[in-house]
């Protein structure tokens, strides 16, 4: 057990970085490797020693665990001072507890007055479980709450005294940290913030304007701002793309997904989107690239904008309605550098041309940065030639062997970093556009300067929303080249499916950073799994009773089970909406999405209703899932192709061969020969097949 604890404090707590620290320095590790020795002594029914040592325990770890107390292994005591655990405690597997934690008793009975905790449980800070209560695996206990009543699996209880809330989606091994459990004050807001969204839609309604209003959180002001497009209905996009110069890796499919779905659910939304995203094809890192290989610049932009383009398409990433190249927009670009030293905003030395910062007012506004801060993170290289460290190049002149163009500086050269974008949102766009967006890393210095040139340029606002999607990390570290931490998305698609690795860049909220891991991608996976084994079965009733799937139904008619998912599907489409309006949240989608998929399974369990209305709410519930899934552009697949890829090269059984041996099952059933029918699932098993029987027949997949 004292192995899955010391693992269980590598896979909870980032901040754990080796095993002698974790060993000498964790109270929390301290405290149950100590109870560990004493629970030992305390069930061999030593007098008094197993009470001693608790106390010392106590006294150096500030944790206190009678030794009676039976804890399963993998159990994570997070800032631990302060945590009490009565004496007949049951703790079950995986369990992680936050400061000031009490497992109590009422102290009004007699045996067993202390709780049972099931498996992979995370009871908050300040939590209180009082009595001899069961709370069912995988349960959630929010920050400061008092539960006093058995609360049963899979739930989460908030409040004083604790009350169960159900978080649709979210299983509580995903969220095992302080941060995602809930607070019931913060609901108390969530509550509030919905009442808000219904009275802004109200008073849309009630002013004529379109019910449903999109909010976007903007950069520039730091806050959510209702959506108007420049011109109604119609929507300027324009995302910056990569640089050419090697393989992308997650941290860009991330930006790439996330800007996909948006420009998705804009269509669906009824606007006409024109999206634009570039490839940067000439740059210092093209050039040493092509150095090192003995080829090109223009070989290795090329090379790489397939490599792209290859990636994108695999991840089901559509392309952009115009893809341009900086190399393409030359004439543009010098046109807008002599545009700005006309006007003062642009000197010339020696060939090369800078952007002179001090004339533009209100610098720094989009990453609110202060001078010296911006100086930290500028990404220039030291010349002695510009008046401002803070100034930038709008155009280099060449060194020997570099790609070059003829410019009216007196020397050739090649644009600056910056000022590509700037000319290929001009061109194909306009001088004021709707959205710009890219990776935060952006905001400062490549967003703040295009600010800068653009509307020194045409003296208008440049951009009205600028949105920025988080880092994929690794161990709390952005993924990135220059840190060598990164897993290409060619060498990630050799292990995963796209649909999984799209699925998991869209599992957190765009704005927030998303650790990179197995563990993850497995879940991704795992999920993926069963909404492919709801769809399957689905399919499978309905193609077994050539049910008539059309005929409307009465909903005053239907039993409770079947009330309860007519009204989850009928509220569906509504809840994506809602959630996608507020800043796109895909992540509360995909809550939504297997919400549904876990009522449509408890329904299919019981199904009292008649064949036809059962045909009626499975078929409308897969087209609403459908629906929803062109827009993330996931479910694409039919569930025999998703689980035939997983078990590709694993199983040697084919189809037939598996049918056939389920049928024999059932014949053995059928004979009452239970021997045999369960020499059979056995055999399958070993096979790497999975039985599962249902009301509607007996289903197989793959074995995970």
């Amino acid at each position: 057990m004292v192995k899955k604890d010391l693992k269980a404090v590598f896979e909870r707590d980032p901040a754990a970085t080796s095993m002698i620290e974790v060993i000498f320095t964790y109270s929390g590790f301290h405290a149950i490797f100590c109870h560990r020795i004493v629970h030992w002594l305390w069930e061999k029914k030593i007098p008094l020693l197993p009470r001693v040592l608790s106390q010392i325990n106590r006294f150096f770890t500030g944790i206190e665990i009678h030794p009676g107390a039976k804890i399963g292994g993998g159990f994570f005591i997070d800032h631990g001072m302060g945590v009490v655990i009565g004496e007949t405690s049951e703790i079950g597997e995986n369990v992680t507890l936050f400061q000031g934690v009490t497992l109590g008793g009422t102290g009004k009975q007699r045996g067993k007055r202390h709780p049972t905790i099931g498996n992979n449980v995370v009871i908050g800070a300040g939590a209180k479980i009082l009595g001899g209560i069961e709370i069912g695996d995988f349960v959630k206990v929010g920050a400061n709450s008092v539960v006093l009543k058995s609360v049963p699996p899979y739930s989460t209880v908030v409040g004083i005294p604790g009350k169960v809330v159900s978080i649709k989606g979210e299983k509580t091994e995903n969220l095992m940290n302080h941060i995602h459990i809930p607070d019931p004050i913060e609901m108390g807001f969530e509550k509030i913030h919905a009442e808000i969204k219904r009275l802004e839609n109200r008073l849309a309604e009630l002013e004529g304007r379109e019910k449903g209003i999109i909010k976007i959180f903007n950069t520039l002001t730091g806050k959510k701002e209702e959506f108007k497009s420049v011109t109604p209905k119609k929507v300027k996009m324009y995302v910056c793309g990569v640089t050419v110069y090697d393989y992308c890796h997650l941290g860009h499919a991330r930006g790439a997904v996330v800007f996909d779905v948006i420009r998705r659910y804009l269509i669906y939304k009824g606007y006409d989107v024109k999206y634009v995203r570039n490839f940067t094809d000439i740059d210092d890192k093209i050039i040493n690239r092509a150095r090192e290989e003995g080829v090109s610049a223009w070989d290795i932009a090329r090379r790489f904008t397939e490599e792209y383009r290859r990636d994108m398409d695999a991840l089901g990433v559509e392309r952009a309605d115009i893809e341009p190249k900086a190399t393409e927009h030359i004439p543009e670009m010098i046109e807008i550098i002599n545009g700005l030293i006309e006007k003062g905003f642009g000197y010339v030395v020696n060939g090369d041309v800078f952007f002179d910062v001090s004339r533009f007012e209100n610098y720094g506004r989009l990453s609110k940065r202060n001078l010296d801060e911006m100086l930290a993170g500028a990404r220039v290289e030291v010349n002695e030639r510009k008046t401002d460290p803070l100034d930038f190049a709008l155009w280099k002149s060449s060194k020997e062997d570099e790609p070059s163009w003829n410019s009216p500086w007196g020397k050739e050269g090649r644009p600056g970093w910056h000022i590509e974008c700037s000319a290929m949102v001009l061109k194909h766009l306009g001088e004021n556009i709707d959205i710009h967006a890219g990776g935060k890393d952006l905001i400062f210095p490549h967003h703040e300067n295009e600010i800068a040139q653009s509307e020194a340029y045409t003296g208008r606002r440049f951009v009205n929303y600028w949105m920025h999607n988080g880092f994929v990390s690794i161990n709390q570290e952005k993924m990135s080249k220059s840190l060598k931490n990164f897993f290409t998305i060619k060498e990630v698609l050799e292990i995963y499916d796209p649909e999984t690795v799209r699925l998991f860049l869209l599992s957190t909220h765009y704005r927030s950073p998303i650790d990179y891991s197995d563990r993850n991608l497995k879940e991704a996976e795992s999920t993926l799994d069963r909404f492919y084994s709801t769809k399957e079965r689905i399919i499978s009733y309905i193609q077994m009773r050539s049910t008539d799937t059309t005929s409307d139904i009465d909903p005053s008619l239907l039993d409770y089970d079947a009330k309860m998912l007519y009204d989850e599907i009928m509220g569906f489409k509504n809840a994506f909406v809602e959630v996608m309006d507020d800043d796109f949240n895909t992540a509360q989608v995909l809550g939504h999405i297997f919400g549904l998929i876990r009522t449509i399974n408890r329904y299919m369990d019981k199904m009292g209703d008649s064949e036809s209305t059962i045909a009626y709410l499975l078929n409308v519930a897969l087209m609403r899932l459908e629906e929803i899934g062109d827009v993330l552009n996931l479910f694409k697949k039919i569930p025999h192709e998703w689980f035939y890829r997983k078990r590709k090269g694993t199983i040697s059984l084919t189809d037939e061969e598996i049918e056939k041996k389920i049928e024999e099952r059932k014949e053995a059933r059928l004979r009452k020969d239970w021997e045999r029918a369960d020499r059979i699932r056995k055999e399958l098993e070993t096979a790497g097949i999975l039985l599962e029987d249902r009301p509607e027949g007996t289903v197989w997949k793959v074995k995970i």
